[in-house]
């Protein structure tokens, strides 16, 4: 699993003599005015997965006032999920949101970051695994994917610095990373996050991305 976040480049933060955001409603502050990256919802799921737990932590009207009185503060719409990482990871920007494991692999190679869970939660993502129908080795398939839940098969993606959350309670975390049942978390309905997805990107295309 993948959980949303923030990372701060301490760095940076340090340079602009800026506090460490706790919320989102922090992000709100004029000391990040064009400090932060963040997806493109056009482009990128990784956005998307924002705007839905925006809607669904102050409903949707709320929501998307706030995205318009962020948008300042925003320095670019990365048209990549892992855009921001990369430019927080540099110092191009001293915030960088979007899903954490390419976070904490930059942390792993020694840049400034630190990962924050705002504080009135985040919405996730749980990659997933299938065997297509009609596949020719049913049986190895199946050997596969029980590997890869199991306990072990978890604490390989692990041990290859994936930075993914293992979805087996006592399989390894990855350096630096909480337990995920620490995490405040939120649910988000997948079949509702589906059938909004166009609409809520055009409004934000309309709504959001000219605010000044």
């Amino acid at each position: 699993m993948n959980p949303m976040a923030f990372a701060v480049n301490t760095e940076v933060l340090k340079r602009l003599n800026a506090p460490k955001p706790t919320s989102w409603e922090d992000l709100l502050k004029p000391v990040y005015k064009g400090q932060i990256q963040m997806p493109n919802p056009q482009s990128s799921g990784t956005a998307y997965n924002i705007i839905a737990s925006l809607v669904v932590i102050a409903g949707e009207e709320k929501a998307f006032e706030y995205m318009k009185r962020l948008n300042p503060n925003i320095q670019t719409y990365t048209s990549s999920g892992t855009g921001p990482s990369k430019a927080v990871a540099v110092g191009q920007c001293a915030i960088g949101i979007q899903f954490t494991p390419a976070f904490f692999e930059f942390i792993e190679n020694g840049y400034p970051l630190e990962v924050i869970y705002p504080k009135e939660g985040v919405w996730f993502e749980a990659p997933a695994v299938s065997i297509l129908k009609g596949a020719k080795n049913v049986q190895a398939a199946q050997a596969l994917v029980d590997w890869l839940v199991s306990k072990k098969g978890q604490d390989v993606l692990t041990d290859a610095k994936t930075f993914f959350y293992p979805i087996i309670p006592g399989a390894k975390l990855g350096k630096g990373m909480p337990p995920f049942e620490s995490l405040k978390t939120i649910n988000v309905d997948a079949k509702w996050a589906g059938e909004n997805k166009k609409r809520l990107v055009d409004r934000w295309v309309k709504e959001v991305l000219p605010a000044k």
